[in-house]
């Protein structure tokens, strides 16, 4: 019997448990920082947040912040690109379960009415979008992981709307539909984030984001799905 084998059998019993490496051990460390800062950021706002507050939350020391960050805007950027991440992953696998509640292929009312819940769930990540959209306005390094994070959010959600279709759209084409859809998730949010009104946000945003892969694809010269009603 191997070496691992025979201490995994030991762990088994009660005896020594492996214990992870220096680097699992960092990974953990990074992301219990990660998740203990979100809430304060959400709660507090960029700018009103310390290392002492995040290392609290998390309940590590200084030197394992600094061990992972250089500063809290490291920590606000990385946590950005985490959110973003996760919500382009719970985006890109909707499309199964909406297909199957589509009444044609064409029919992309089950999955507008999804992606506009999924993308306006989660109220505090909303405001913490928000903080970093004015972070990144003064900070053109932070600019680009923005508008990167943001442009690939963008992608993701015009390939499963468009996913059913059979040709492609033109680079111009899907430019201007991608374009769209950030202006109307912009748009959404910054009223959802005032006013609190969920319900009509998601009803808005699944019609902007049906309004623009239809557009795009009428202009293609494709067979599009329902008219979209103006108003709200």
């Amino acid at each position: 019997m191997g070496t691992r084998a025979v201490a995994l059998r030991a762990a088994g019993r009660g005896g020594c448990r492996l214990r992870p490496g220096p680097g699992r051990r960092r990974g953990r460390t990074r992301a219990r920082l990660l998740a203990a800062a979100f809430p304060v950021f959400a709660v507090n706002g960029y700018g009103r947040v310390s290392i002492a507050e995040i290392c609290a939350k998390a309940g590590f020391s200084r030197g394992a912040f600094y061990s992972n960050f250089e500063s809290v805007d490291e920590l606000f950027l990385a946590l950005y690109e985490e959110r973003a991440a996760e919500l382009r992953h719970r985006v890109a696998t909707l499309l199964p379960r909406a297909r199957t509640a589509a009444s044609g292929p064409h029919d992309r009312s089950p999955l507008v009415e999804q992606l506009s819940r999924v993308m306006l769930s989660e109220p505090d990540r909303l405001l913490f979008e928000t903080d970093v959209r004015a972070y990144a306005a003064r900070r053109p390094a932070a600019a680009r992981v923005h508008r990167a994070a943001r442009r690939e959010l963008a992608e993701t959600v015009l390939d499963t709307l468009t996913a059913p279709c059979d040709v492609p759209l033109s680079p111009g084409r899907r430019e201007e539909a991608v374009r769209s859809v950030l202006e109307a998730y912009d748009a959404v949010t910054a009223h959802l984030v005032l006013d609190g009104d969920a319900d009509r946000a998601r009803e808005r945003l699944a019609r902007l984001l049906l309004g623009a892969v239809s557009s795009a694809e009428s202009a293609a010269g494709r067979p599009a799905g329902p008219p979209v009603a103006q108003g709200g």
